[in-house]
């Protein structure tokens, strides 16, 4: 969940804050999830979104959050809003599929994830981690009682 620096626009700048320092505070954010710190990662990345709103990684910390915390109506909007800001991201797919798993639209869920296993029968998706996060949520899908 690399932050996309390339594609930060002027409007941060106008805001005071370099594509650098939005990067900074992201990696912030995402070190405090990876902690286990998840006040104060969300406290960063709701900060973030404030000040950079088109800024995708910092919406899917959020969703991240919101999943854990089993608030999945804020995950699902969380995942939307970072899959709205770039279409081919597939931890906003996921984690809007977590979502919606969790929020029992299983319709929904069972649609993104078909289009998911395209992307990885295709090949464009290839990362280990991605997959078995998909693969479990597919799982999940499933196993639905």
């Amino acid at each position: 969940m690399k932050p996309p620096r390339a594609r930060l626009s002027s409007e941060i700048l106008k805001r005071g804050y370099s594509n650098e320092e939005v990067a900074n505070i992201y990696e912030l954010a995402r070190f405090s999830l990876e902690t286990g710190d998840y006040r104060r990662g969300e406290r960063i990345a709701g900060g973030l979104v404030s000040v950079a709103p088109e800024f995708a990684p910092a919406w899917l910390c959020l969703a991240f959050i919101h999943l854990n915390n089993k608030s999945f109506d804020q995950a699902i909007s969380c995942a939307q809003h970072a899959q709205r800001l770039d279409s081919e991201s597939s931890a906003a797919l996921l984690y809007l599929v977590a979502g919606l798993l969790g929020s029992g639209d299983y319709n929904s869920a069972g649609t993104h994830l078909g289009e998911l296993g395209e992307r990885i029968e295709s090949g464009s998706i290839d990362d280990p981690s991605t997959i078995r996060f998909y693969r479990a949520q597919l799982a999940r899908y499933q196993s639905r009682g």
